[in-house]
């Protein structure tokens, strides 16, 4: 089996918590934002995520880990995680 490199992220942003408000950036001129390709989380703790259809599950991670998703939000209610930063491949 042959061994995966692993993903190089060159754009990194702060994760606010937020029930109604997206992850990522505005893209210029179209108003949408970019969804991340991973979630670093530095404090242990449940992250309820949202991806780009709606649908929402919550991941529980532990202190210094990287969830493999690409959530448009990360919910403010039930989400106990702490300094989540969003990663980007661009």
């Amino acid at each position: 089996m042959a061994s995966q490199t692993p993903a190089a992220y060159n754009k990194w942003l702060a994760i606010t918590k937020s029930d109604t408000v997206a992850i990522g950036e505005t893209t210029a001129g179209d108003g949408n934002a970019v969804v991340p390709d991973a979630i670093f989380v530095g404090g242990a703790g449940n992250v309820v995520a949202v991806s780009e259809s709606g649908d929402t599950a919550t991941f529980t991670a532990v202190a210094g880990s990287t969830i493999l998703i690409r959530p448009k939000r990360v919910n403010s209610t039930s989400t106990t995680a702490t300094a989540m930063v969003a990663l980007f491949q661009v």
